[in-house]
């Protein structure tokens, strides 16, 4: 039976079977790992899941249209979504620019490694359905007045994308949306890399003689108040107390909330006058590159703009997961930075500079550590705010602080035979329920004063004697995150006129 202007109502219905199957292979297993509570959060995640399934409506309601283009493009697309389904399923993967970047990058022998006969399968069976499809449509759908159904879906879509940030916002993370979104972040990241910058200082010719390893962890949400060594009232930070040589700085600033451009202003000499220098300069990896250090950034977050040309800087970059976003509740933890870590320590270069790009106590909390740091509880079960209490909330946040102790104590545990120096500072604070807010991105004390450490060495501090005991005589003293770039410049003892002594907190002035 042939669909025509009288029966125009099938013609949907087989657009709603088209989405509604689509949907469950191509778009729910993102919402397999998404915890909720109850009936009630079931509804959320079942209401989120249809939402998402609209922009897949209307790209095949568009398609269809024409059959032609239709035939010619329904089978690439269920191609592709089937695959970003089948690896959501069964490996938590999702599409991001890392994953594209990783693709282009890589040996076809790597990327082939990832595709398994089951895989090729299942391909093979997906492409036979939408051939079938295809004909079906060919033989038995007839669509009058095309350009009615062009300026209706055109309109659905103008709606659909503008109604709402974040429902928008959401759109990208899921198939089809997701597909034009990480493609287009990937092209922007590709683009923004190769943006002339300048070099703060590029008179430096100087190489270090002395073996030392310079590393920088770049905490994720991190308050400085909800660590045990800074006088919280639980012990969050069991291992880092017991570790010698370690100086807390509880009483830092930071100018951002939110983990774009306070990354890019921590890396770079940026200031709260000079904003526009994380944007226009190299950062402090081309410096150390200059005096002759090996640098690598070793990733446990995705790229983003504002910092990723400071990433293509270094000499190596690793994702340790690049197929995690923070819209995936997947287990997602720091300690897959470790062998990454041991391989770049391992390297014959005689000055390192090692940058730990880490997860830390990014939401949801409960991803980013193992059960075994779930020491406090009841902890949270859903990722909706609303169906968790107070306690739930603080409870998940204060294991995902006893995993980051864990994950610098065993950074610093392969340091110790070194002339070695490590920094720790988060990029923002986190926001737990004062004056109702929760998580970062806005305002408030809590959000403005992330933790930061430093530990060193015994063979650091017997050559680097002055500038530990200024720095503990400065530990209490109130920084911006500015200090970070003059400070590790003069931890490494590079002489370079760019180092602010007024921000540098070795400074023996």
């Amino acid at each position: 039976m042939k669909f025509s202007k009288n029966n125009t109502s099938f013609y949907f219905l087989f657009l709603f079977i088209l989405t509604l199957t689509g949907g469950v292979l191509f778009i729910y297993p993102d919402f397999i790992s998404y915890p909720t509570i109850g009936f009630k959060g079931l509804l959320y995640k079942l209401f989120h899941w249809g939402l998402n399934c609209l922009p897949l409506f209307l790209l095949l309601y568009f398609l269809s249209i024409n059959k032609y283009i239709f035939a010619f493009t329904f089978p690439i697309l269920t191609a592709i979504g089937a695959t970003i389904g089948f690896y959501s399923y069964f490996y938590k993967a999702t599409l991001t620019p890392m994953i594209v970047d990783a693709t282009l990058n890589n040996d076809i022998g790597t990327s082939l490694d990832v595709i398994s006969l089951f895989q090729i399968i299942l391909f093979i069976i997906t492409i036979a359905l939408s051939v079938i499809i295809v004909i079906y449509r060919f033989k038995h759908i007839v669509v009058d007045k095309k350009h009615i159904h062009i300026i209706i879906c055109i309109g659905l879509a103008v709606v659909l994308y503008s109604a709402n940030e974040r429902v928008t916002n959401s759109f990208y993370q899921h198939y089809p949306t997701s597909l034009y979104y990480n493609l287009n972040e990937y092209r922007k990241l590709y683009k923004n890399r190769n943006l002339p910058r300048i070099n703060p200082d590029p008179t430096i010719n100087y190489i270090s003689n002395e073996e030392l390893t310079i590393v920088f962890i770049i905490g994720e949400s991190l308050r400085a108040d909800h660590m045990g060594i800074n006088g919280y009232i639980r012990n969050t930070t069991p291992l880092l107390a017991k570790q010698k040589n370690i100086i807390s700085l509880n009483n830092i600033y930071t100018e951002y909330t939110y983990t774009n451009p306070s990354v890019a202003h921590i890396l770079t000499r940026a200031d709260s006058i000079n904003t526009e220098r994380a944007n226009t300069e190299h950062s402090f990896i081309t410096l150390f590159k200059s005096c002759g250090f090996h640098t690598s950034w070793l990733a446990n977050q995705d790229a983003a703009v504002t910092y990723y040309p400071f990433m293509m800087e270094c000499d190596t970059l690793i994702y340790a997961r690049p197929e995690k976003s923070v819209y995936t509740y997947s287990d997602w933890h720091d300690s897959d930075l470790f062998p990454l870590f041991d391989k770049i320590e391992n390297l014959q270069a005689e000055n390192k500079l090692i940058i730990l790009h880490t997860i830390g106590s990014h939401w949801y909390y409960n991803s980013h550590y193992p059960d075994e740091f779930k020491v406090y509880s009841p902890v949270t079960k859903s990722k909706i705010i609303s169906q968790n209490t107070s306690e739930e909330i603080i409870n998940s946040y204060d294991n995902s602080v006893l995993y980051t102790d864990y994950f610098i104590n065993n950074i610093i545990d392969r340091l110790k035979d070194k002339n070695a120096i490590l920094i720790y500072l988060s990029d923002h604070g986190e926001s737990l329920g004062e004056d109702g807010n929760w998580l970062h991105a806005s305002d408030n004390k809590y959000l403005r004063n992330p933790a930061s450490i430093v530990w060193y060495s015994d063979i650091y501090y017997t050559k680097n004697k002055q500038k530990i005991d200024k720095l503990y005589e400065r530990r209490e003293k109130r920084y911006r995150t500015d200090f970070l770039y003059h400070t590790i410049l003069s931890a490494a003892v590079i002489p370079t006129k760019v180092i602010d002594e007024s921000l540098n907190l070795f400074s023996e002035k």
